[in-house]
């Protein structure tokens, strides 16, 4: 039987679009999750998603963003599969799916730690929490301290991130993502304590000298370390690696 040349066409257009959407059902979905105030860092954060071709990303927006154009900014990128907009309210799927917010507000942290949910974003994490979803929030994009305020202050708000820590949240890199499904369900059987030792560590300078030895604290992939908790360890000559 002889095939013609449009019918050579259309079959491989055929089976182009058919691994097409098998690869789409192998990327996994990820939602990134996007504040009231627009931030350079999100089209970071798209960039280094894209060039590991594992995620299909959904930007969550306030509607107002479409007026303003960033909605067009955020289609350029291939890995952007649709977008969401704050009034369509919290997807079902979010036990298939992983959350991240390349920036997050020190008020969004604060009454997440507190269970206090009455904002989009809050809500967001209440849901997720309870679908048992990965949550990521990216370090880099952690409100810092001014170094101006009260020691009491800055533990006080230290205690809120290791308690969004005991509650399942990762901070950390876009690197982050790379580990595999299993470590969720790893964490999920142990104790909150376990899941900040496992390189989730918030070191600060009540506690340097419980994560020191011999002189040396060895920082990992992922720790916090508050600039006191420096000045505390040059004061007693600890090395920082």
């Amino acid at each position: 039987m002889t095939i013609s040349e449009e019918q050579l066409k259309q079959l491989v257009l055929k089976i182009l679009k058919r691994l097409e959407e098998e690869g789409k059902r192998e990327k996994k979905l990820l939602y990134m999750v996007c504040t009231s105030a627009w931030d350079e860092r999100y089209y970071g954060f798209l960039e280094e998603i894209q060039k590991t071709g594992e995620y299909r990303v959904c930007p969550v927006i306030p509607d107002e963003w479409q007026v303003e154009g960033r909605e067009a900014c955020f289609r350029s990128f291939s890995s952007c599969e649709g977008m969401r907009y704050y009034s369509q309210g919290i997807p079902e799927d979010l036990e298939d799916a992983v959350t991240v917010f390349p920036v997050i507000a020190t008020e969004v942290a604060v009454k997440t730690a507190l269970c206090i949910h009455d904002t989009f974003e809050t809500t967001w994490l209440a849901a997720c929490f309870r679908a048992g979803s990965r949550i990521l929030f990216l370090q880099s994009g952690l409100a810092p301290f001014s170094g101006k305020e009260q020691p009491a202050y800055q533990e006080q708000i230290l205690s809120y991130y290791r308690k969004l820590l005991e509650y399942g949240i990762e901070i950390g890199s876009y690197k982050s993502l790379s580990h595999s499904d299993s470590v969720k369900s790893v964490i999920a059987k142990e104790k909150p304590s376990a899941c900040v030792a496992r390189g989730k560590r918030l070191i600060t300078a009540s506690n340097v000298e419980e994560h020191t030895s011999d002189g040396v604290l060895l920082l990992k992939e992922g720790d916090i370390i508050t600039d006191l908790a420096k000045d505390r360890a040059r004061l007693l000559n600890i090395v920082l690696q």
